[in-house]
């Protein structure tokens, strides 16, 4: 994975992951030397560490922090400050925008990871 700049785009699980209007920004995230920060666009931030595997596959793990009051595509609601932390293998293209069925807690979707720019 090269580092940088990343725009995570989230589609929910029942949508077809090639339709590209089913994708929404989810979070825009700096990826450098086995770590991850970013934000979503309610203030929510995410962190975490990263590594490549012998098989070319991203494995993270991931800790997604809520603010209270914030409203889930879902429409939950978590009423206090909530940290979700979850475990994630990607296939070897993940880090080339192909489309990740994931889940940490909240339901299934799909993910894309775009690369941005590195501003190193």
């Amino acid at each position: 994975m090269k580092p940088g700049f990343y725009a995570i785009a989230q589609a929910g699980g029942d949508q077809d992951p090639q339709d590209d209007e089913a994708y929404g920004l989810a979070v825009l995230a700096h990826f450098k030397g086995g770590r991850f920060v970013g934000v979503d666009p309610g203030g929510c931030k995410i962190s975490g560490d990263y590594r490549t595997d012998s098989d070319g596959r991203l494995a993270l793990h991931l800790n997604y922090d809520f603010k209270a009051g914030v409203e889930l595509a879902n429409g939950a609601v978590f009423d206090r400050e909530t940290r979700l932390e979850a475990d994630l293998l990607l296939a070897p293209g993940a880090a080339e925008g192909q489309p990740q069925p994931v889940d940490i807690g909240l339901g299934p979707m799909f993910i894309r990871l775009n690369w941005l720019a590195d501003p190193a």
